[in-house]
């Protein structure tokens, strides 16, 4: 799936990886192409990880990620259950 911008130069992409799904933050270049935003994330109090991930959110099974991403949108619709 190609990304789909957002607002300010951001973007999100669904990305599947062994039957499980994930939501990935992106960047747009100049160009208009979007990359993934990297990030170390901490391990501790002051202690960051050594190896850079991609900023994602991990939704699931393809069953747990429909349930997840209708979910979120009954809320924005004002339909579904405040969390």
């Amino acid at each position: 799936m190609e990304a789909i911008s957002t607002i300010s130069g951001n973007g999100v992409k669904l990305e599947e990886y062994q039957g499980n799904y994930s939501l990935i933050s992106t960047r747009e270049d100049k160009s208009g192409k979007h990359w993934p935003q990297w990030a170390k994330f901490k391990k501790g109090k002051d202690d960051y990880q050594e190896k850079d991930w991609t900023v994602a959110v991990k939704l699931g099974d393809k069953k747990t990620a429909l349930a997840v991403l209708t979910m979120l949108l009954e809320e924005l619709e004002g339909k579904g259950e405040p969390f």
